[in-house]
């Protein structure tokens, strides 16, 4: 295929990526992390607040149990958001790359064009 070859041709070689996904977002995996877990959190949802889903966890139904249902399907997504904004993801490896290519003017260039989480198109 056709980036096997660029790889042989050492097309491929850059020490941090720039093209592709990372041409549209620093952490493109990150961001389909959060997509996956707020889309199930939404699907989930979706089944809590009906009443069949409220009885399956037992809850009584009725408004307080909707919001109920709504807070226990959106924590996933929150706390993998929280996890990887302050606590293990982009600031581990922001730090590291900065650490590792901050001298660099195209890295610098990079960074200053590319999003951070959110993809430009």
């Amino acid at each position: 295929n056709k980036w096997v070859q660029e790889k042989k041709t050492k097309k491929h070689s850059e020490e941090f990526l720039t093209r592709g996904l990372w041409s549209k977002s620093r952490h493109p995996n990150y961001f389909g992390e959060v997509t996956l877990w707020t889309g199930i959190a939404a699907l989930a949802g979706g089944v809590l607040v009906s009443n069949v889903g409220q009885m399956g966890i037992g809850l009584a139904g009725g408004p307080l149990g909707t919001a109920a249902a709504l807070a226990m399907a959106g924590v996933s997504p929150a706390f993998v958001s929280l996890l990887l904004f302050k606590v293990s993801g982009i600031p581990m490896s922001e730090g590291k790359y900065d650490k590792r290519y901050g001298d660099r003017k195209d890295y610098q260039e990079w960074k200053k064009n590319t999003p951070m989480f959110f993809p430009k198109f």
